[in-house]
């Protein structure tokens, strides 16, 4: 039995007394170790843990906003087309406008130059008039004059009208 109980391990004092305080030494390391390096280790992770969610908040935050920004930039790049439809419609009133009243102005120009070229035509006309009149007076004078000279014969004064009248021409009387 001596060789089984070597095999078997003896509890003595001492051994019970080295294996306890093995332990206490165990625990006390474990406490040692947990306060100076479990515990900053956990706050490191947690740090971590929460920066990560920060980061991520921070993320999904961004997101949004530029989902919105996109959604903003797409409503006004929508938008641009009607601005810019309505931008053109009224340009294009302000050249009708202008339009017209170059128009009106022309008109109104041209009316008066057609006034001022009537007038000048009155003119020459009530000038040509006076013109004939003189003539008229003087082919009267020369006729006169014809007629007394000559004998006052049908024929002869017949003649001498004709003649007078073709020297003056139809023109002039036709006026």
């Amino acid at each position: 039995m001596y060789l089984v109980e070597s095999w078997i391990i003896n509890f003595d004092a001492q051994m019970v007394a080295s294996i306890l305080l093995h332990v206490i030494s165990v625990l006390v390391l474990f406490y040692i170790l947990s306060k100076l390096l479990f515990n900053p280790v956990r706050e490191v992770l947690k740090k971590r843990k929460d920066g990560i969610a920060k980061e991520y908040d921070f993320i999904k935050d961004e997101k949004q906003k530029a989902t919105e920004l996109e959604k903003e930039y797409k409503d006004k790049l929508a938008n641009i087309n009607k601005e810019a439809d309505k931008i053109l419609e009224e340009a294009r009133k302000k050249a009708q406008l202008k339009e017209r009243e170059i128009i009106k102005n022309a008109d109104e120009e041209a009316a008066r130059l057609m006034a001022r070229a009537n007038k000048e035509i009155e003119r020459e006309k009530d000038k040509v008039k006076d013109e004939i009149k003189v003539e008229m007076i003087e082919v009267a004078k020369i006729l006169a004059s014809k007629f007394v000279a000559s004998s006052i014969d049908k024929k002869v004064s017949d003649k001498l009208l004709e003649e007078t009248l073709e020297s003056i021409g139809e023109e002039t009387w036709l006026n």
